[in-house]
């Protein structure tokens, strides 16, 4: 009899300990709701102190629209069945005691959920397992796995359109920073744009800050965000966007900041796809051991990925391809454009590795920045496990070949150096182009027979004047000081 009168009463005691608004429609907002449950929300006057679960039922809403802080005791966590709505400008979720982590906010399957102006430290993460979710302006710091195990911010399914994170920090937390389910039908097809993540997944596990499963028949988006890696943690890669356990999975990955992580980007199986353009890849180069990554990007398996306009710098490798990947690295309809420079590991320079037998066409890019290269400098950092599958040519940074004597134009620069002043003169009319040596185009103009004067803004370094006419060329060095 003793032993359930006690029972009863630690029972009666959790029930009101923890509290689940009714469910009527009602909104609240912090100072109702701990006006609602004052044994739960403690209104602290400057502050909020959460002491125990808080759930808000399907048919109701909280409403943050102070700029205060709302302290979490240990283990304890949000629930949200209904719709969350942040109004406030600055808004502070953090643990009691920063050793002692609260167990994080859970938005329910249907709920609605728009995160704004708002900091989350030393929580269990954010779990979405909603369809509808917005996270914008936020911080996520140190977050350790609670409600969400994968990732400071997890994502379990999704709709076309349905799923953002924008403008938003995530920093130092022990899991990777933003991950969704690897299930065939999760289907997050997420928007990730204008974020900057540093130091993610702490805990050193064998994953990306970044690290995203199937996207459905919409494309997963990851555009323009900066992902800094702690080089420290030698595991931990820069973006992930695969299916492992199936599903189709299809990406835009582009004019995003990869740098000091163990690899860059890398996608795996075959119903991966999708489109690698615009990022700066660089010094992706902590793993130890090269056989085991280290690539700017790594093409595991996907099919068809198309990667151009890409800059590829300081990786242990460039571009790998493996597992019967298929790549599209420019043709001469549509030239890759991408440039590389050091990508390498044990002494050797790997631009480009296709670990296939499939053939690649990888035409118009820079294979060795800051160098004009012939067709065996180009043969020296890039290779195939099969011979003759990689179609390389024509690319940039190309040393100009000889022209013969009857289509050579006489032209000089002076003076030369110069300081973005200078003549051009021609024996003919025409025009020109000036590229660096990476082969983009810095200037152009047409040019009369005679003595051309030539206004340019370049940088101090070495350029390539080349001279068209009449089925003619011509190539000048010019030195900018």
């Amino acid at each position: 009899m003793k032993k359930f009168t006690l029972l009863l009463m630690l029972g009666c005691a959790f029930a009101k300990a923890q509290f689940t608004t009714p469910g009527n429609g009602t909104t609240y907002t912090l100072t109702s709701l701990s006006a609602t449950a004052p044994d739960v929300l403690k209104n602290m006057g400057t502050s909020y102190m959460m002491m125990n679960d808080i759930t808000i039922s399907a048919t109701d809403k909280l409403i943050i629209d102070e700029n205060t802080t709302l302290s979490v005791y240990s283990d304890k966590a949000l629930y949200v069945f209904g719709e969350y709505h942040t109004t406030a400008s600055n808004f502070l979720i953090n643990a009691v005691d920063s050793g002692f982590p609260f167990k994080g906010i859970q938005f329910e399957i249907g709920s609605v959920a728009e995160m704004k102006n708002t900091r989350v430290d030393f929580g269990g993460g954010v779990r979405v397992l909603t369809t509808n979710f917005l996270m914008d302006n936020c911080i996520i710091y140190k977050n350790k796995a609670g409600v969400s195990t994968g990732g400071a911010v997890s994502f379990f399914r999704g709709e076309p359109g349905s799923i953002t994170v924008k403008n938003s920090q995530f920093l130092e937390n022990a899991k990777p920073a933003i991950s969704s389910s690897g299930n065939a039908t999760a289907n997050v097809s997420a928007l990730i744009s204008n974020n900057y993540f540093y130091g993610n997944n702490t805990d050193d596990g064998n994953a990306p800050q970044i690290n995203m499963g199937p996207s459905g028949s919409d494309s997963l988006k990851i555009i323009n965000n900066t992902i800094i890696g702690n080089r420290a943690l030698t595991k931990v890669g820069g973006i992930g966007s695969s299916a492992l356990a199936g599903g189709i999975n299809k990406f835009l990955i582009k004019d995003n900041i990869i740098k000091d992580n163990r690899f860059g980007i890398t996608t795996y199986a075959g119903t991966s796809s999708g489109i690698i353009d615009g990022n700066v890849i660089e010094n992706n180069n902590t793993e130890p051991v090269p056989d085991n990554g280290g690539s700017g990007i790594a093409i595991y398996g996907a099919k068809d990925v198309i990667i151009k306009n890409n800059e590829i710098r300081g990786n242990l490798w460039g571009v790998t391809v493996l597992s019967n990947g298929t790549v599209d690295l420019g043709t001469s309809e549509n030239p890759g454009n991408n440039i590389f420079k050091n990508n390498q590991n044990r002494g050797n320079t790997v631009a480009f590795f296709n670990n296939t037998t499939n053939l690649a066409n990888a035409v118009g890019n820079c294979w060795r920045e800051d160098e004009l290269s012939t067709d065996a400098m180009v043969e020296a950092v890039i290779g195939s496990q099969t011979p003759n599958t990689i179609t390389y040519k024509p690319y940039n940074c190309a040393l100009q070949l000889a022209v013969s004597e009857t289509g050579k134009l006489n032209s000089r620069v002076f003076p030369n150096p110069s300081k973005n002043h200078f003549f051009f003169e021609t024996e003919s009319g025409g025009n020109i182009v000036i590229q660096d040596l990476s082969g983009k185009v810095v200037h152009s103009a047409i040019v009369n027979k005679g003595k051309n004067e030539i206004n340019t803004n370049l940088q101090s370094g070495v350029y390539i004047i080349t001279q068209q006419s009449e089925g003619k060329k011509s190539n000048t060095k010019l030195i900018i000081k």
